[in-house]
């Protein structure tokens, strides 16, 4: 009894160890419920279902449907998708898409995307026949925050945008 005892005591120990480690090996915040929420609470936006599989906010108007998450470990990262349910624009219609793009990073408060769309400051990359990217250059190399561009994807059932950001 003494033995299991002892054996429980360590098996124990080890586990808070193992957590408290992987909580210090996390210099970013990964409350993606807590975090995701107050950034949409502060834009306003309070009508949203959480998604626990995939931590994000699901904002729905229609047949459209915005997803929407803040927070991370290693990288901390900032994603709006919105998921066209019904559109028949063609992955060359780029004012259409950028259109689109401006509405989100206005709606979001995505300001240096704002200000990028508005002054088409980007780079269009075809990567392949149903994706483009738009490239947004940085706009401070010093404050560790990386865009990651507008994504337009039509590989999937519905036709996504993206526009994400992180700090490294």
């Amino acid at each position: 009894m003494k033995r299991l005892i002892t054996i429980i005591t360590f098996l124990f120990c080890v586990s808070l160890y193992s957590q408290e480690e992987v909580e210090n090996d996390c210099p970013f915040n990964n409350d993606y419920k807590g975090l995701t929420t107050e950034w949409l609470v502060k834009l306003g936006k309070t009508d949203f279902v959480w998604n626990e599989k995939s931590n994000q906010a699901e904002i729905y108007s229609g047949q459209d449907t915005i997803f929407v998450s803040k927070g991370g470990c290693v990288h901390f990262g900032i994603l709006i998708e919105l998921r066209l349910g019904n559109d028949k624009h063609t992955i060359n219609d780029s004012e259409y898409w950028l259109k689109k793009a401006l509405v989100l990073a206005t709606e979001f408060e995505f300001n240096h995307y704002k200000k990028m769309i508005t002054e088409n400051n980007l780079k269009r990359v075809e990567t392949n026949k149903n994706v483009v990217w738009f490239d947004i250059e940085d706009d401070n190399f010093d404050d560790n925050l990386f865009y990651n561009g507008v994504e337009i994807n039509l590989e999937k059932k519905t036709k996504v945008i993206s526009l994400s950001k992180y700090y490294n």
